[in-house]
């Protein structure tokens, strides 16, 4: 014997459900905002530029020179002719400039110089300053303090 055949009813239009979720506000503290000059074009970048970039970091002289692959001598001669470097060591320049950034305000200036000798488990035990020889490697140190700055160690 057969069962008979149950009929549901037909809804035409199912109805809207709306999903509302949990809206998180964040606090964001802005940094503050300094009035330094904007960054140079490439052909106005002189020594006096890379100099103020210069101070704020823990690098030598001469170990702004090995960055560069230039001379410390020809790092000299710019500054006595205030003359400008070439658009690859610019380049450079301004990528180290913001791993400087980066690294002052996460260990400050001196803690910063510390860390660029120390051998973090993410680098398998190599010194951060070894890293600091490529464009990749630079960007890589940088992500890492990035990393660090999350919470986020290896």
């Amino acid at each position: 014997m057969k069962k008979p055949v149950k009929k549901y009813p037909i809804i035409e239009d199912p109805p809207l459900s709306l999903v509302s979720d949990f809206e998180a506000v964040y606090q964001v503290r802005p940094k503050a905002i300094k009035k330094e000059p904007k960054e140079p074009a490439i052909k106005d970048f002189t020594y006096a530029h890379f100099k103020r970039i210069a101070d704020k970091g823990p690098f030598s002289l001469n170990e702004w020179a090995d960055l560069l692959y230039i001379s410390e001598r020809s790092l000299h001669r710019y500054a006595k002719e205030g003359s400008g470097f070439n658009g690859l060591q610019i380049e450079r320049i301004l990528l180290l400039s913001t791993l400087i950034e980066a690294g002052n305000d996460f260990f400050g200036k001196e803690g910063f110089r510390l860390w660029l000798q120390s051998r973090p488990f993410s680098l398998n035990g190599s010194l951060v300053k070894e890293h600091l020889t490529t464009h990749d490697g630079i960007q890589s140190i940088i992500d890492l303090l990035h990393r660090l700055e999350q919470g986020i160690s290896a």
